[in-house]
């Protein structure tokens, strides 16, 4: 280990907003899941939030190649020549390597940041478990969900340890949570004693592509042999999301829907490997998409199947309904609150209920119809630029709090 950084310097406060260092490591991870499409919008608009408040934000990643960050989406490194201009937005490479950092912050609370980037900073924001040491500077940090508690069996065991150790360090470290739903806010605080006046609701938020990949969508339904109507379900292949017993319900409800596929779109998380127990050619796996073609497929389905175990906020569902799918969603954790009346409610333990949910979500017009239109009023008022102005708002008012 390195020797511990000095103390960084008292930075004056100027006329402008505050210079915040933002942790966007889950860009960078082989699985970036729902929190990396949180820090992905973050980084597409923060750095407006922060040109309209003569703010700063700086990005912070482990060591990676420069062209692996511009991939992403990051801004580029900070030109600190004499000649260079202020950016409101940069991004930070730190020296240590990407999984070896994040376990370090979180398991041994080293290294610390650079005291030199300290001492441009007037707060950092842990984006996710990945939570850096940064005293003496204010810790505001986001708490997706806490489904480790509720469902422990449903993580390996070093993934439970890190995940609590981490929300312990959130418990006693951070200024601000922010936590995408009431229902998060609740789990802090029975859970661990996180005082709701530390907590700022920051709902997610949707953007359907101006042109969704039809063509590619297409294509992609063409390769898995899909020649009928879909259903779709979105998600990490995870315990979880409750993919195996979909597939069982869906298996269940085969006759009365003789015509439909289920289509399964996401990357392998981890567990055991997803597979129907039952003899049907009617369940495909199509893997990771990007955007675009995630969006089309949304366009083309015939309803969202989305019975998860527990979720922090459940972007899927917003994602569906912002395209006018009829959803299926389960009436546990963030779910109802994320899909009001814009959704069918089921109890996800109920294999029998999801298979009766999915024969309703894809035969009966009407609620088709009810939910689609529902749905759309609902996303509406999701946005990413709205997540992103209550971030920054938050991040003023706890560098106002300084003293």
């Amino acid at each position: 280990m390195t020797s511990p950084e000095p103390a960084p310097a008292e930075r004056t406060a100027g006329p402008g907003g505050p210079r915040v260092g933002v942790v966007a490591e889950q860009l960078l991870r082989p699985v970036p899941g729902g929190v990396g499409r949180y820090v992905r919008a973050l980084a597409i608009h923060l750095p407006v939030q922060a040109a309209v408040d003569r703010g700063a934000v700086e990005f912070l990643v482990a060591r990676h190649p420069a062209d692996r960050l511009a991939a992403v989406g990051l801004p580029p490194a900070l030109d600190r020549s004499p000649a260079g201009r202020p950016a409101a937005a940069t991004t930070r490479p730190l020296a240590w390597p990407g999984r070896l950092l994040t376990r370090a912050w979180v398991t041994l609370r080293r290294p610390g940041l650079p005291g030199g980037l300290l001492e441009d900073l007037d707060l950092v924001h842990a984006t996710s478990a990945a939570v850096p040491p940064t005293r003496p500077r204010p810790l505001v940090a986001t708490v997706h969900d806490l489904a480790f508690r509720h469902f422990p069996d449903a993580y390996p065991p070093a993934g439970r340890r890190y995940h609590e150790r981490s929300a312990r360090i959130v418990a006693d470290e951070a200024a601000r949570v922010l936590v995408p739903s009431e229902a998060t806010a609740r789990d802090l605080a029975e859970l661990y004693g996180v005082d709701r006046g530390r907590v700022t609701i920051t709902p997610l938020g949707v953007e359907v592509p101006a042109e969704p990949d039809h063509a590619g969508a297409g294509r992609l339904l063409a390769s898995l042999g899909v020649r009928g109507p879909f259903l779709l379900a979105v998600g990490t292949l995870e315990p979880r999301k409750n993919l195996p017993r979909l597939l069982d319900a869906f298996g269940e409800a085969a006759a009365e829907l003789p015509d439909h596929w289920l289509v399964v779109v996401g990357p392998v998380g981890w567990g055991p490997r997803l597979r129907p127990t039952w003899d049907s050619v009617r369940v495909k796996l199509a893997g990771p998409v990007g955007d675009r073609l995630l969006h089309a497929l949304y366009q083309a389905a015939d309803g969202l199947a989305y019975p998860s175990l527990y979720e922090g906020f459940g972007l899927p569902v917003l994602e569906a309904m912002a395209n006018g799918l009829p959803v299926l969603t389960s009436d546990r954790s963030s779910l109802p609150e994320v899909a009001g009346d814009a959704a069918l409610l089921v109890d996800p333990f109920d294999r029998a209920a999801i298979a009766a949910g999915l024969v309703r979500l894809a035969g009966d017009a009407a609620l088709r119809r009810r939910l689609a239109e529902a749905g759309r009023r609902r996303a509406a008022g999701f946005s990413w630029r709205a997540t992103a102005a209550r971030t920054w708002a938050s991040y003023r008012e706890v560098a106002e709090r300084r003293p």
